[in-house]
């Protein structure tokens, strides 16, 4: 008996998640959030798979290891424009953002309130897609981009995670409440349209290796959350 090969093509964000459900040209599909009630009111099920600290990332050539919530804001409000004024090495910072209605933008501005409504700074390259993000910060070695920690580890590069207000973006923090910025993030499919082979998917998500598997890449476990 053959085992199930599982296929993971590039991330087309939450909305080509549901987009592919709905068409039904995916099993499974991957979303940075729970469903809202119109959606699930679809005949699409949720299941969590685990939390997912939201990351300010920059490039390798970064020297600074730190940020404040204010100079978060600052930076992409264009009040900060360079890696000295956040004890770097003089280097302009290329920031990378994303569209407001973003998981990982929202997540922030849930914990930093003035990123909700925040007008980025006409330097700020705004992408819409995950690869996008990790693309910037290969190629601009004095880049800053946030996004989830999990999805960051497809960088080539070496980047630098930044710890905010001192806090890292680990699991272990996101467990004991001292890093705030994470998104949930689970398995969506058509209800009852599971096949074997995804079902058993599902079944090595929720064993113990699928859940080291989980912490090994910086996700807490839906099991283990708080």
């Amino acid at each position: 008996m053959c085992e199930p090969r599982v296929s993971v093509p590039a991330s087309t964000g939450t909305a080509g998640a549901l987009r592919d459900i709905e068409a039904g040209t995916a099993m499974l599909a991957r979303v940075g959030r729970p469903l809202k009630p119109e959606e699930r009111g679809k005949g699409i099920e949720y299941i969590a798979v685990g939390r997912d600290p939201v990351a300010f990332a920059a490039g390798a050539g970064v020297t600074a290891r730190s940020l404040t919530r204010i100079q978060a804001v600052n930076v992409y409000a264009g009040k900060i424009t360079d890696w000295r004024e956040l004890g770097g090495n003089p280097a302009p910072i290329r920031a990378i953002g994303r569209e407001i209605t973003d998981a990982s933008r929202k997540a922030i501005a849930g914990t930093i309130r003035a990123f909700e409504n925040l007008a980025f700074a006409e330097g700020v390259k705004v992408v819409h897609l995950d690869p996008q993000v990790i693309e910037l910060l290969d190629r601009y070695p004095t880049s800053l981009g946030f996004l989830n920690q999990s999805a960051l580890r497809a960088c080539k590069t070496k980047i630098v995670f930044l710890t905010l207000d001192g806090a890292a973006p680990t699991a272990d923090n996101v467990d004991n409440g001292s890093y705030p910025i994470w998104i949930e993030f689970g398995l969506i499919h058509r209800a009852g349209a599971l096949s074997p082979a995804a079902k058993a998917f599902l079944d090595f998500i929720r064993s113990p290796e699928g859940l080291r598997v989980l912490r090994g890449n910086g996700v807490l476990p839906a099991a283990a959350g708080r």
